[in-house]
């Protein structure tokens, strides 16, 4: 946890927003760095609004740090049209 992230290799295509860089810190840097620089209320915020974004592996591992329930979940994937018209989990 003693490195710090390189923000540079999360804008490979130049894209500067925020949360997107966020996701992508979630989904391919070391989480006890993300743990230790972002708070669990803005995890769970993004990871939620995002959750198309999380399979498998993923979103099991973000919804058990973050305490994430079931039902939590549910509400998004129903929330998100790319979620709910899945035909099946990757």
């Amino acid at each position: 946890m003693g490195k710090k992230i390189n923000e540079k290799i999360y804008r490979w295509d130049e894209i500067n927003s925020d949360q997107e860089i966020l996701i992508r810190k979630m989904l391919y840097a070391d989480p006890g760095d993300i743990l230790s620089k972002y708070s669990e209320g803005i995890l769970k915020d993004v990871f939620l609004r995002n959750i198309h974004r999380f399979k498998r592996k993923n979103r099991s591992f973000w919804k058990l740090i973050l305490g994430v329930s079931d039902d939590e979940v549910d509400k998004a994937t129903a929330k998100c049209f790319r979620s709910s018209s899945e035909l099946w989990d990757r």
